[in-house]
């Protein structure tokens, strides 16, 4: 058993406390520093994180709390999600979009969902747009039989996703003027990047374009490819393209699937 001094319990407790405040503490906090330079701390820290589903990560400039399940107290409920980003009268199907679309657009910075190192510099709207309709379009090629039998079996409801998309207003994608209240698929993007953005997941360099940030890096790697939950989903997604022997992004993912995860 690990005894702990009255000073690395006290350095704990504030690093804890501004975590659980916000989130996040940068590296002009001095709960950074004890975290970076006691081993003893990091390991008070990290047992405490995983009594909460939660798991602490370190960037260079900054620690992050993040949930590792829905079951943590600190996983974004769906309700919020919905009220403060998709709209009134948003459905479940809505949240299912919006995390086929963050997925797209992850995916899109690597070789594949293993690769240790992103592999472009950004993403435009544009591209995204096109890069979902290509993976929807893929996914239909199955067949509404095949892919309704298959829902059961990914817990995703694939044709709500793909007549969702196919319904979206694409008239208007061209406009001079759009805004995220439009029910178009860019006005449906640009509410899934402003998640991304508020998240600190992605930034905008401007023209449309966006990055993926250090954080984002972090979680894609250590986390996102969670073999329980979300494996099997990237499998089943990119499949396809593997037949075809297309090299797009996740395309090594059936060759991974007995390895562990992080």
């Amino acid at each position: 058993m690990i005894l702990y001094s009255h000073e690395q319990t006290e350095q704990t407790f504030r690093l804890l406390v501004q975590l659980l405040r916000q989130g996040q503490l940068n590296d002009q906090h001095p709960s950074f520093h004890d975290y970076r330079t006691s081993s003893e701390v990091r390991s008070l820290a990290e047992d405490f994180a995983k009594e909460l589903d939660s798991v602490i990560i370190k960037t260079s400039d900054h620690l992050y709390l993040i949930p590792r399940s829905g079951q943590s107290p600190f996983a974004l409920k769906n309700a919020w999600i919905k009220r403060d980003y998709l709209g009134t009268g948003a459905t479940n199907v809505d949240l299912y979009m919006m995390y086929f679309a963050i997925i797209v657009f992850f995916g899109e910075f690597y070789d594949s969902y293993e690769s240790p190192e992103a592999t472009r510099d950004f993403l435009s709207l544009s591209d995204w747009m096109i890069k979902i309709r290509e993976r929807l379009d893929t996914l239909k090629e199955q067949g509404r039989e095949k892919l309704e039998n298959l829902e059961g079996d990914t817990e995703w409801n694939w044709l709500a996703v793909i007549d969702y998309w196919d319904n979206l207003d694409d008239l208007k994608e061209k406009a001079k003027r759009q805004d995220s209240r439009q029910q178009s698929r860019l006005g449906f993007l640009k509410k899934v990047i402003r998640f991304l953005e508020d998240q600190g997941l992605a930034q905008s360099q401007g023209r449309n374009e966006f990055f993926i940030t250090e954080k984002a890096k972090i979680i894609v790697q250590r986390y996102f490819m969670d073999r329980e939950h979300n494996r099997d989903l990237l499998a089943f997604m990119y499949q396809y393209d593997q037949a075809k022997g297309e090299n797009s992004p996740a395309s090594h993912l059936q060759d991974t699937t007995d390895q562990s995860s992080v």
